[in-house]
């Protein structure tokens, strides 16, 4: 059964101000993340609690969480790699 992919506010705010080349390849990402919320490549954020995964995507980041019990994948944040793209996670 797949997942159910749920995006905050906060991420279509941020979404918005992507390149539209970059946007197509995250929401393509998003889209597999249903059938599989665990692909290769994606990497558990250490500075965060446990089930929060980043998936690397051009030079985006989109950092999420894995809720099994609920078949849920929130994502929390789509952001370009820097200093504070991991802040405020845990």
């Amino acid at each position: 059964m797949p997942y159910e992919v749920r995006i905050s506010r906060r991420v279509r705010k941020e979404m918005a101000r992507v390149p539209p080349g970059d946007q197509n390849r995250i929401l393509a990402k998003l889209g597999t993340l249903a059938e599989n919320p665990r692909p290769s490549g994606c990497v558990p954020v250490k500075a965060a609690g446990p089930g929060v995964y980043r998936v690397r995507v051009g030079s985006y980041r989109v950092i999420y969480t894995v809720r099994d019990d609920q078949q849920h994948v929130i994502v929390a944040r789509v952001a370009r790699r820097s200093g504070s793209t991991y802040r405020g996670l845990s």
